[in-house]
This record gives structure tokens, C-alpha cells and sequence, in this order.
């Protein structure tokens, strides 16, 4: 089996940790949301997974933490979703998307 070095460890743990805060976040939105998240489509959970995943990465854990997923609106999610189709034509999302969808999020706290 071939030697993995720390770093690649360290990026692996990091992948599974940001999975991990997605998946947590995606459970609460759903239940918050209710009847309205069958409205999404596929894609569209898949541009939520990303922007969230972009967010994680970006915010502090305590402000993320903070955050009460349930506690935001379809109309919410739904601006997330544009946001991130308007920055999904690019390599990485831009910095100005992170920081929209960060706003939205921090409102629920």
C-alpha cells in the first residue's frame, strides 16, 4: 500500500469534515422547508451543496455553528440556488458569491 503524507491525510480529513457540515446543513434546511424543498430539482441541490460547501470553507466554524439552517425560507434557498447557477460558469465561485450567500445565511442567527 502505498505511503499517503500528511498533507493528502490532512486534505482528506478536511473533504470529510466540509462533507459532513453540507450534510448536517442540507437536513435542516429540508426540514425547515418542508413540503417545499420536493420544488427543488436536482440540480438545483446540487448548487445548494456547492454554495454551502464554498460557505463552510469560508466562514469561521463559531459563526457557522451560529447559523439555523431551519431556519431559512424556500425564497432563501432559492436565492442561494441563483446565486450560485450565476457563479457556476466559473473555475471556483467568486468571492462575491461566497459573501452574498454568507449574508443570507447569517440572518438566521
Amino acid at each position: 500500500m502505498p505511503e499517503v503524507s500528511k498533507t493528502e491525510v490532512g486534505r482528506r480529513l478536511f473533504q470529510v469534515h466540509k462533507g459532513k457540515g453540507v450534510e448536517t446543513a442540507i437536513k435542516k434546511i429540508r426540514q425547515g422547508i418542508g413540503d417545499d424543498w420536493n420544488m427543488l430539482t436536482r440540480d438545483d441541490t446540487v448548487v445548494l451543496e456547492r454554495m454551502l460547501g464554498e460557505c463552510w470553507v469560508y466562514l469561521d466554524r463559531t459563526i457557522w455553528e451560529k447559523i439555523s439552517f431551519s431556519g431559512l425560507s424556500y425564497q432563501d434557498i432559492r436565492q442561494i440556488i441563483t446565486i450560485g447557477n450565476r457563479s457556476a460558469w466559473k473555475d471556483s465561485t467568486d468571492r462575491k458569491s461566497i459573501e452574498d450567500v454568507t449574508e443570507i445565511l447569517k440572518k438566521t442567527f
